[in-house]
């Protein structure tokens, strides 16, 4: 498998020094990955739980890549996730095509479609949309990525004979990984996209039900896939976190960041009801290495392709956020990396029927 970090771009100590000896140890680590994640604008009680410090997701994404140009290595740079309603679709779609291009082909998408009602409303979105609109964004994107000049027809993106100008250093397109689960979202992902992107469990909660209903997404997905011609198979990348230890007494344990509301009122669809808010506690249980590294080889055993790992950055004990993120890192360098097989091969993906090595 390849392994991935998922960076703090939501933390207001993750700047300059601090982003490059994150950096530079991932470098140490061998890491295939860097990720980021996304939100544009929230409640000032969500702020203590989704983050101090929130960067847009596209410009830590270029920045990063900037660094690890000038570090010498070459991390591919993704999205968990990137909500694709949350931006025009060709000022997206250029942004993209820049950072790709920057990054000297480095980009892999992981699009969602969002859920925040009151993050929506602030946009001027309609959240009941937010499929529709993500799978048109995307159509319309990758017109835009591989036609010098293209046209395109929809309900939110109308033009003729148009060019963004930069191209992909990826061609047809970078990669895009669908991070939804459903019986539509996996229909998407066969019909149109490159793999799916399985959101986030805690190393505790990955017990044998959580496996046998991946198991059984995924199987839906590769039946679908193949139902549609796609080649080789769907890529699969899932995410893990918590904070990790050696110490068998702390493990089992939790720390707990963020404020409780009682403003919360989750609708259906597991949106959030317009005036409501999300009532934020993040809950980061603590795992001994060993658990992690029993995790992922279970994930390896069933046939992920990527790992991404988020390790927390609060302070804690002695230790200041960067020194907290270091700490972490090491404790995966020393006691899970060198357990666990890691995969160096270049990337195969299906794109449209047709095989391709992304960010070769």
């Amino acid at each position: 498998m390849k392994i991935g970090l998922r960076l703090p771009n939501f933390a207001r100590w993750f700047r300059g020094d601090a982003i490059w000896a994150t950096c530079e140890k991932g470098k140490e680590l061998d890491l295939d990955v860097l990720s980021f994640v996304d939100h544009v604008i929230f409640t000032p009680q969500q702020y203590v739980g989704y983050g101090n410090g929130y960067m847009d997701i596209w410009t830590a994404m270029s920045y990063v890549a900037a660094v690890t140009n000038v570090q010498g290595w070459r991390p591919i740079l993704s999205q968990s996730i990137c909500v694709i309603p949350y931006r025009p679709p060709i000022q997206q779609a250029k942004i993209a095509a820049t950072v790709d291009s920057l990054s000297g082909g480095r980009l892999l998408i992981g699009a969602g479609s969002g859920y925040n009602e009151n993050e929506f409303a602030a946009l001027g979105l309609n959240v009941r949309e937010r499929g529709e609109m993500t799978h048109e964004y995307l159509a319309c994107m990758k017109e835009l990525w591989t036609h010098p000049v293209a046209s395109f027809h929809g309900k939110y993106a109308n033009f003729d004979e148009m060019t963004i100008s930069v191209r992909p250093a990826q061609q047809p397109h970078p990669p895009i990984l669908y991070g939804s689960s459903g019986p539509m979202p996996f229909r998407r992902i066969a019909e149109r996209y490159q793999g799916w992107l399985r959101g986030t469990v805690a190393v505790k909660d990955a017990n044998a039900d959580y496996f046998k209903a991946l198991d059984q997404d995924w199987a839906k997905i590769n039946t679908l896939w193949k139902a549609n011609g796609r080649q080789g198979k769907p890529y699969l990348m899932v995410q893990m976190g918590g904070q990790f230890t050696t110490d068998r007494e702390q493990a089992g344990g939790s720390v707990v960041k963020g404020l409780a509301t009682e403003q919360a009122i989750v609708g259906t669809e597991g949106r959030i009801e317009a005036g409501g808010e999300r009532a934020y506690v993040s809950t980061f249980p603590i795992s001994h290495v060993s658990e992690v590294v029993k995790q992922l080889r279970s994930y390896e055993e069933l046939g992920v392709d990527m790992v991404l790992i988020n390790v927390p950055s609060y302070r804690f004990g002695t230790l200041d956020n960067l020194g907290m993120q270091l700490q972490q890192m090491d404790l995966l360098a020393e006691h899970v990396l060198p357990k666990i097989t890691r995969d160096k091969k270049p990337i195969e993906m299906d794109y449209d029927g047709k095989r391709f090595t992304p960010m070769g």
